[in-house]
Formats: C-alpha cells, structure tokens, sequence
C-alpha cells in the first residue's frame, strides 16, 4: 500500500455533505491528514474519520448461539441518518429543478427586482438556486445546492 502524502485519497467525514465521503489530502502534520478537500462537494476542510458510531462494531452472541457482528445504533446516529435523508431529498429537489437548465432559464440575482414562487435565480455568491417562498417584507426564500437562503427583493 502507498504511504499517505498531500495529493493521496481519503475517506473523511464531509462537513458540509455530511457523509463519509472520498477527499483529497492538501496537508499532512506529523505522517497524518490534516485538510482534506471533498471530491463531491469541494469544500476544503479539516481531516475527520468515520463518526465514532459508524467506527464500532459490537460481537453478540444470539440466543440460538450464533455470532454476530453488528454496529450499534444510538439515537444521534438514528437522527444523523434521518437528517442525511431529508438532506439528500433536498438535494434532489434542488437537482431536479435547475440541473441541465440554460442559463438563459435563470433570472440574475438582485434585490431591485421582484421574483415570484418557482423562479429559477442565479446568485453570483450560491449559485443556481430556485424560489421555494416569496415571505412577507420584500424577502424571498431560495433554495440553493448547499441549502435555503433568504433573500431580499422588491416586494410586487
């Protein structure tokens, strides 16, 4: 096996997509990853293994005398799991609705202008994104690929 060096590959513990995903190893302290740069999402940040919960494996002897190797589930890895797929499902709704679009399909970005529900944005910041909610006092909520943000706009 080759030894770890910046450049090298690695599974680490994305901070931002929130799953144990491959990296990109951009410093070392000590023979040991540091950074790491997501492959998935890009963000760079610091180097994090698996989640103690997703480390660990229990042996448990079953009652027929079977062996079985198991990991455990505790309640923060129960909710860890369910805000993972409510996060992939709203990852999905943002894909579906701007990924593969024109650019000519979105509206730029501004706050003097007035954006309605459904409304492709492209944000020179967040990127493409689409109107989830015009809120009341001119704001809008926008749904981009890292998360909702809102928005000002003038209000119609």
């Amino acid at each position: 096996m080759k030894p770890l060096s910046a450049g090298s590959e690695i599974d680490s513990w994305c901070t931002k997509c929130r799953l144990l995903l491959n990296h990109r190893v951009v410093a070392m302290v000590g023979g040991a990853p540091k950074r790491v740069v997501c492959l998935t999402c890009g963000s760079e940040h610091n180097y994090r293994p698996a989640p103690a919960a997703s480390r660990t494996t229990v042996t448990v002897r079953t009652r027929s005398g079977e062996t079985v190797t198991a990991k455990p589930t505790s309640s923060s890895a129960r909710t860890q799991s369910r805000s993972s797929r409510a996060e992939q499902e709203r990852y999905e709704s943002w894909a579906s609705r701007t990924l593969g679009r024109t650019v000519e399909s979105f509206s730029r970005y501004s706050m003097d202008r007035t954006f309605q529900a459904g409304e492709l944005i492209l944000h020179p910041k967040f990127g493409e994104g689409y109107v989830e909610q015009v809120l009341e006092g001119g704001k809008v909520n926008v749904m981009f690929r890292d998360g909702p943000r809102v928005l000002a706009h003038r209000p119609g």
